[in-house]
């Protein structure tokens, strides 16, 4: 059987371990916590950035622009950005269908 103990026998806790066992536990859980929540945010504006409709004005300007003959090539790649068109992308051969 076990022995029972008194409260008084067991020495109580001085404020200095108080303190240590508090930041002890913060620094075990809150850089986790914290990191998770970074998360979140960057996800959640990534998230909304890319899915942005451009507006109305600013689509129909686009649009003009790549249907125009004269537009020069800055334009063109403004516009194509605007549209969110990606033109960087490399095209492989077996792709492309005569």
């Amino acid at each position: 059987m076990t022995d029972q103990i008194d409260e008084d026998e067991l020495p109580k806790p001085t404020m200095l371990q108080r303190c240590r066992s508090i930041a002890r536990a913060t620094m075990l859980f809150a850089p986790p916590i914290i990191s998770v929540g970074c998360a979140i945010v960057v996800g959640y504006i990534t998230y909304v950035t890319s899915n942005k409709e451009p507006p109305a004005d600013i689509s129909t300007l686009a649009i003009s622009i790549l249907k125009s003959g004269d537009a020069s090539p800055e334009m063109r790649a403004w516009a194509t950005g605007a549209l969110g068109i990606r033109t960087d992308m490399p095209i492989s051969v077996g792709s492309i269908r005569q």
